[in-house]
């Protein structure tokens, strides 16, 4: 292969990573600017921080969805209208794959806003004690066990151990349960006065403040504990909606989209539509009518990360294949790009080595067991959830976390799978149950 076609293979495999977009990014193109749908999430969440005093919105995606490079869209627009905004994530903070607590979230919380603003700002606004010294000033009085849970623990410690020391978190956790009345109070008290130090450096005051949460939803622990895991989720936002309003600021949780089946109408908690949700496309509707818009927007997608007629050809069906086969979720479509670019051997690529692409992505869904099959294709069929009962959820997270089945909300909300599992799990749905069938002549 030319030098120049490894270099153009290179860059464009680059251009393809699946990461968040600004979007001032020339690759970055708004799928709600397309014609797809007139229900843009990110719009309403907007809107709902300009008209109101005080706010707090949930935001919740499928995985893959584009939702953090959405989260800097609202961020953007929320800056262009005058606004203050701070994006923390709250990976950095919490460890995601345990149950989450009051307690630690709210600390959590408190202490990213701070670092936000001392990131910000710098020693214009640090000249007060840290969020994570004064929290350890407050625990400092807090026993367990006979055992100062802060003692031998440096302040930037009770930041780390948050995320990174099950032990101690727990402890912490145990202590707090006598304390938290006292600890939401010091928490609100103290996002009080950042704001009103914010304000005074403000020009004009008035602006809004607005926190952006991110990787909330991603709090989703092994299979084994994932039921505990959602619980606790629903515990924290359901059973202590009122903690998480912090005076004077507007705060945007992200959150895990099985909370809304647990918890149906959540919103109430809060305010009516306080939970957006960011879906996947459509590509066709539920009876394979293709939705040529759509095509035309994962084109321009495609498009805008590089020159795909040179890697591809200018068979605009390869192109389209490419895309049904992604079921309108991007992040499948930008890893079969990538795994195109990884196999060429020639510009345009040879036939084969995009088969193997597809073929590749194929074969990390698989295999897929049985009892799945036959659920999954029942959700094929019928384009519901086909959830039979609560104790099944973690199960149906899985599918979503996991991308065998893809939501669809520009219109009515639907589901179904994924299209590089949709014959495999036809074929296995297909075959008998030999074990119920063995049941029964035991019997």
């Amino acid at each position: 292969m030319k030098p120049d076609d490894e270099l153009f293979l290179k860059e464009f495999f680059n251009a393809v990573a699946d990461r968040p977009l600004e979007p001032d990014d020339p690759r970055y193109v708004s799928l709600y600017d397309e014609a797809l749908t007139d229900d843009d999430p990110v719009q309403q969440l907007a809107r709902a921080v300009e008209w109101s005093t005080e706010s707090v919105r949930l935001f919740s995606g499928y995985r893959g969805a584009g939702k953090s490079t959405e989260l800097r869209r609202l961020k953007r627009q929320l800056e262009d209208a005058g606004h203050l905004v701070f994006l923390c994530d709250m990976e950095d903070y919490l460890n995601l794959s345990t149950a989450v607590d009051v307690s630690d979230f709210l600390m959590a919380v408190a202490g990213s806003f701070d670092d936000a603003i001392r990131n910000t700002y710098g020693g214009n606004l640090a000249s007060s004690e840290s969020y994570w010294e004064r929290l350890k000033e407050l625990v400092s009085n807090w026993e367990i066990e006979k055992v100062n849970v802060s003692a031998g623990v440096s302040a930037l410690g009770i930041k780390a151990s948050l995320k990174s020391d099950p032990t101690f978190t727990l402890r912490l956790r145990k202590a707090a349960e006598g304390n938290l009345g006292a600890l939401v109070a010091d928490m609100h008290e103290f996002c009080r006065s950042r704001v009103d130090a914010l304000r005074g450096h403000m020009d004009p005051p008035d602006r809004k403040i607005v926190l952006l949460l991110d990787s909330v939803e991603h709090i989703r622990g092994p299979f084994a504990i994932a039921e505990a895991v959602q619980s606790s989720v629903e515990n924290l936002f359901a059973g202590h909606a009122t903690k998480l309003r912090i005076p004077e600021l507007h705060v945007v949780y992200t959150v895990p989209t099985y909370l809304k089946v647990r918890y149906p109408h959540i919103s109430q908690l809060y305010e009516e539509g306080a939970l957006g949700i960011l879906p996947s496309f459509k590509l066709h509707e539920q009876d394979g009518t293709p939705i040529e818009a759509a095509y035309a927007a994962f084109e321009k997608v495609v498009g805008e990360r590089g020159n795909w007629q040179r890697l591809l050809g200018h068979d605009r069906a390869v192109l389209r294949n490419l895309i049904r086969n992604s079921g309108g979720h991007l992040r499948t479509l930008l890893h079969m790009l990538r795994e195109v670019a990884i196999r060429a051997r020639t510009l345009p690529v040879a036939g084969s080595a995009v088969a193997a692409a597809v073929d590749h992505l194929k074969a990390e869904f698989l295999p897929i067991p049985n009892d799945d099959a036959r659920w999954l294709a029942k959700i094929s069929e019928t384009h519901q959830a086909e959830l039979q009962s609560l104790q099944e959820l973690p199960s149906l997270a899985r599918f979503f976390d996991t991308n065998l089945v893809l939501c669809y909300r520009n219109g009515d909300e639907w589901y179904d799978v994924h299209p590089l599992i949709e014959e495999q799990v036809r074929k296995q749905a297909a075959v008998p149950d030999r074990r119920a069938n063995d049941l029964v002549d035991t019997r």
